[in-house]
């Protein structure tokens, strides 16, 4: 998998964190309350169109022999409490009702709601309201194309129109500003699902390379949307990054990996047999080490500052990298940074 493409994977896994976090808090709820409060205090309100308000009533009971004085409420960015009973009385319930405004938000939601008592030897009680707001005309799987690639491959890239509106939709038009980026659409649903097939041209030089793609629709309220499609084209064999930058560093610092030793991914994209032969530093302080990878094609080039042979200042230098290929022998990365 290209280095790019796994910093991707990465944020789009980071994404789910804070609705997991959120689950995570509820249930722990649900499993310790010394207070003897027992509660639903999670509500999924499915799939809602932008700018459609949700509201839903929360209620939990008070299992203890006292009652439960409310001392706030507090809600959350989008959450506006409508109503809430003050007291809970011993055995009954308090009930909390609450009103999610979907004006501007878009995709998952996560709404933390909290009701703290004036008996501060309670816990307080938690509420989630979750679910997904879409737009009335949903991009799906997301509203951008990115392409993280290399030179020659050519890939595919599908998003699914998805029409929430309570009128048929047609699709007038499509087009891209860039001829390298290419668009067909499919009809899957009269009026309601299309589908975009967006295609790189496999002769994108290495490098980025950018598009806006245009749809024009019969809807009167949204004539037209524009999606933003990427491109970062490696070579068939790359070295990633392409410079050896340690930044200002400090000096008494360097025996901890993540700040004195830097490490380049060499790779490549296609065919078989591929090897990187060596590398070799002209900083007398630096040692390098080649680390093949268990799936082949790929390497590790380690550049590690050696401490005992090292002195503060400037660090300017290159590194070498030969391979196998005959149209890529060698890579040349500039070694640079400061040691405070």
């Amino acid at each position: 998998m290209p280095f790019a493409k796994s910093i991707k994977l990465t944020l789009i896994a980071l994404a789910g964190f804070v609705a997991v976090a959120a689950l995570t808090l509820v249930v722990r709820q649900r499993r310790s309350d010394p207070g003897g409060i027992s509660s639903a205090t999670a509500y999924d309100f499915g799939d809602v169109v932008q700018g459609q308000p949700v509201e839903h009533e929360f209620a939990w009971r008070n299992n203890a022999a006292t009652p439960l004085a409310v001392d706030t409420v507090i809600t959350a960015y989008a959450s506006t409490l409508l109503a809430a009973d003050s007291l809970v009385p011993a055995g009954g319930e308090g009930r909390l009702r609450l009103r999610v405004e979907t004006r501007r938000l878009l995709g998952p939601v996560n709404e933390l709601v909290k009701v703290r008592y004036k008996d501060a030897a309670r816990r307080p009680v938690w509420f989630l309201l979750r679910g997904r707001v879409v737009a009335p005309i949903e991009l799906a799987p997301q509203d951008r194309v990115y392409f993280f690639t290399f030179q020659g491959e050519g890939p595919d890239h599908e998003i699914l129109v998805v029409n929430h509106q309570d009128r048929r939709l047609g699709l007038l038009a499509v087009r891209s500003d860039n001829p390298r980026f290419r668009v067909r659409t499919d009809t899957v649903t009269a009026g309601s699902r299309y589908r975009l097939t967006v295609s790189l041209d496999p002769a994108t030089p290495v490098g980025r390379d950018s598009a806006r793609i245009e749809l024009r629709t019969d809807s009167p309220q949204y004539p037209s949307l524009t999606i933003p499609a990427r491109a970062f084209v490696d070579d068939v064999v790359s070295a990633f990054p392409r410079a050896v930058d340690f930044g200002q560093i400090s000096f008494n610092s360097i025996d901890e990996q993540v700040i004195g030793k830097k490490v380049i991914l060499v790779q490549k994209h296609q065919g078989s047999g591929f090897k990187v032969l060596g590398a070799t530093l002209d900083v007398p302080y630096m040692d390098v080490a080649v680390e093949p990878q268990p799936a082949g094609q790929r390497f590790l080039v380690n550049v590690t500052i050696v401490k005992r042979r090292a002195r503060p200042g400037d660090i300017h230098g290159t590194l070498r990298i030969t391979t196998n290929d005959p149209a890529h022998p060698e890579f040349v990365l500039p070694v640079s940074g400061k040691m405070l």
